[in-house]
């Protein structure tokens, strides 16, 4: 009866052993290094540039479209194109002072796009910014979280969250161009200034994401 009880006891010992040894592994396994700390910095900031390079084209080229679409007499398309473009101005200035911020120079951009019809120009958009809400930027995010760049987390997922909206309000505009229902569109936007977050029709009292006050948004109408 000894023996059994003393068994019992090595194996309840043996089993909180292998634990404490997983646990220690896998703690191992999620610690990084210095080398691919200072990695993950190092491509953060290659990042930052990549992403300020695309959303300072984004600003010209939705610039371009907002033109295109009044010239197509699609008037609720432009103020929407306005309203997006001054949204990824400001994503590219936080963007930029992440990258000043790490002694980094940002990169020279020369805007490039073609402007083609108002359908075909949103049928891209709907694809571009589903791209960089749900690939390029929550990959950008996973770097910065490894560099532990908490400047670089806040402006990515500022425009994340943003990208996403776009999408939505692109998709909404193609939809209703193909359906010939273009009355549905909003015919206001609203823009914080410090995140870039956007709303139609009406603006809440605090954005979503940046909590800056309402009556401080930029208004598109």
């Amino acid at each position: 009866m000894k023996k059994r009880l003393f068994d019992t006891h090595l194996f309840i010992a043996l089993i909180s052993c292998l634990l404490v040894f997983s646990c220690d592994t896998k703690k191992a396994e999620t610690t990084i290094t210095t080398k691919e700390h200072m990695d993950a910095g190092t491509k953060t900031i290659e990042n930052m540039q990549s992403a300020y390079k695309g959303e300072r084209n984004a600003t010209a080229k939705y610039e371009a479209f907002s033109k295109k679409a009044e010239e197509e007499g699609y008037h609720n398309i432009a103020l929407l194109y306005n309203a997006v473009s001054a949204a990824e101005n400001i994503h590219a200035t936080n963007h930029k002072a992440v990258i000043e911020d790490a002694g980094a120079t940002v990169d020279v951009i020369t805007p490039v796009f073609t402007v083609k019809t108002t359908r075909e120009n949103l049928n891209e958009d709907v694809q571009g910014e589903a791209y960089e809400a749900k690939t390029m930027y929550p990959d950008f995010l996973k770097t910065a979280d490894l560099a532990n760049n908490q400047i670089a987390i806040l402006s990515l997922t500022y425009a994340m969250k943003t990208e996403a909206k776009h999408k939505y309000f692109f998709e909404q505009a193609l939809g209703d161009i193909n359906t010939n229902t273009l009355a549905s569109l909003p015919s206001k936007y609203f823009v914080c200034p410090v995140c870039g977050n956007t709303y139609a029709n009406t603006a809440p009292k605090h954005c979503d994401f940046s909590f800056t006050e309402g009556e401080k948004f930029i208004t598109f109408q």
